[in-house]
């Protein structure tokens, strides 16, 4: 089998907009350059693509553009790509969230061409390669965000140290599973499956967070030529805040203790020997929610109670604002006429290996239950091809869960879960047949 890799930058201008808070953060500083990382692999003129890009979220129009790209100049169908996002809280302006939060379609336009660029030039660079498959652990990095609290309610990052937190609502999957590829006794790239929300620079700096530490650290163990294309897993209700340790772990400590559990995973890598390249995808249905009349209700005093200071609210400014933000989405969704939407989805097999592509920031829970099903090679991608928001277990969709308050990073039904895992498990069972 062929196997080829390519990364190029997409570091926007300071000053871009940075999506994933409420507010506008403009880029005052660059952290870390943000890359895109492609992986091809190759069995004749068949070959599929893997893309990880450096950006807090992509949409299906994005994918679109950038897979009519690369099936303009080389004989690839728009579904043998698939592109991901890593979810980093330091990229460029690639979504809209909100009032301030907008796209900058200039940057997007270079985005696409540079990730279908990094397609194209893998293609051509694919070469005779020994695919290894290994597996590590990485524990005490990543934790769960949503805790049961001693009064019995459930709450989303309940603070550091808080009394009265009981404990997590489920475990993290501390799994980091890893394809790589080698061409003699050089090492070319890999594909590294790990789930941690990559929220630990969320201020004024452009980074791609951990994702970009790691790139680094394992072009320091295997040269500069190596791409590592990062697949965040199922971190929806996954980070970095060590509750009962009193800790926040820093991006830098998490990306060179991932390098090291994937170096250590490459070391004891097991030649893969099946070739066997496959694709299938599906579009499901899955319903909006929306808000109910104590909902409305609440919005509605929200609003009365700001006055005719209401023009001036808004998220630079205004001292407790994400309350008004919520009341604001309220009256926004229960105004749109859309009921249904289409969700995306994708598995890929490159041989024993299969990537499940799914655009939903999917709990850990819903990850775990896809892995079971699919084998122990399976690398589980939450921000594939498009962006669906947050997907919480119908447990955790209560007040005091910030993963479940209304509002476009979610507004799925509470059964969307197990859709789109019994979906992926689905287009599992048609690859695995082939």
């Amino acid at each position: 089998m062929k196997c080829g890799f390519f990364e190029l930058g997409i570091t926007p201008a300071l000053g871009s907009i940075i999506p994933g808070s409420f507010n506008a953060r403009r880029a005052k500083e660059i952290e870390d350059p943000l890359c895109v990382r492609s992986m091809v692999v190759r069995a004749g003129i068949y070959g599929l693509a893997v893309v990880s890009v450096d950006a807090c979220g992509i949409t299906l129009d994005m994918t679109q553009r950038i897979r009519e790209r690369v099936c303009a100049m080389i004989p690839m169908q728009p579904e043998q790509i698939m592109v991901m996002a890593t979810h980093c809280h330091g990229g460029g302006p690639t979504l809209n969230w909100g009032e301030e939060v907008v796209r900058d379609e200039c940057y997007i336009d270079m985005l696409v061409e540079k990730t279908a660029d990094s397609i194209v030039t893998a293609w051509h660079r694919a070469e005779e390669s020994e695919l290894l498959l290994g597996k590590e652990v990485l524990e005490g990095f990543s934790f769960i965000r949503v805790y049961r609290m001693k009064d019995g309610s459930l709450k989303t990052n309940p603070g550091v140290g808080n009394p009265d937190v009981l404990e997590p609502t489920t475990t993290v999957d501390s799994e980091v599973t890893v394809l790589a590829a080698r061409v003699g006794g050089t090492y070319t790239g890999a594909l590294i499956n790990y789930a941690n929300h990559p929220a630990m620079v969320a201020d004024e700096r452009i980074s791609g967070d951990y994702i970009s530490e790691l790139s680094a650290q394992l072009k320091k163990i295997y040269g500069s030529h190596f791409v590592s294309v990062f697949v965040n897993g199922a971190c929806g209700n996954i980070n970095h805040v060590d509750v009962f340790g009193g800790r926040q772990i820093g991006h830098r400590d998490v990306g060179q203790a991932l390098a090291r559990k994937v170096s250590d995973a490459i070391t004891e890598a097991k030649p893969m020997l099946d070739e066997t390249l496959c694709v299938k995808c599906d579009d499901i249905d899955v319903r909006f929610r929306k808000p109910t009349m104590e909902q409305l209700m609440k919005a509605k005093e929200v609003f009365d109670n700001c006055g005719d200071e209401l023009i001036h609210y808004n998220p630079s400014t205004t001292v407790g604002y994400q309350e008004f933000f919520f009341a604001l989405q309220a009256f926004q969704i229960q105004a749109d006429k859309r009921t249904v939407r289409k969700i995306h989805l994708q598995v890929f097999r490159i041989g024993c290996c299969y990537v499940l592509g799914t655009p939903c920031q999917i709990f850990v829970q819903f990850g775990r239950r896809m892995k079971q099903a699919c084998g122990d090679a399976a690398f589980v991608s939450a921000f594939a091809n498009d962006y669906c928001g947050y997907v919480p277990t119908p447990e955790c969709m209560v007040p005091g869960v910030y993963e479940a308050a209304l509002a476009p990073t979610s507004g799925l039904e509470a059964a969307a879960g197990d859709k789109v895992t019994d979906g992926v498990i689905e287009l599992y069972k048609r690859c695995s047949a082939v």
